[in-house]
């Protein structure tokens, strides 16, 4: 039986990539930023969603990556920051750019 190994690296297509190629998606870095937020604001999950008129389980999905925010959810997210929504958006995209370094 003749076995072929490939010395190559595997290239990996679709959304699996094994951990060490793992990119952070844009959900990620929004939580990530909104928890660091949040938190130099010294806000609790609770008062940062009553600020922005959510629910804290909602804050608490966001930071963790498990829903991705809705143009809305930026806008009151941002608001309840007193920050421009467009600043906050910066934010995301300069994590983003941190991650692929």
């Amino acid at each position: 039986m003749n076995t072929t190994v490939c010395r190559h690296q595997p290239q990996y297509s679709g959304t699996f990539l094994p951990q060490w190629r793992k990119e952070e998606t844009p959900a990620e870095a929004f939580g990530e930023v909104i928890q660091k937020l949040r938190a130099d604001k010294g806000l609790t999950q609770e008062a940062f969603a009553l600020e922005a008129g959510t629910e804290r389980s909602h804050i608490s999905a966001l930071e963790r990556a498990e829903k991705g925010p809705t143009l809305a959810t930026i806008l009151r997210l941002a608001r309840a920051l007193n920050m421009p929504a467009g600043e906050l958006i910066k934010l995301v995209e300069q994590k983003l750019a941190e991650k692929k370094r």
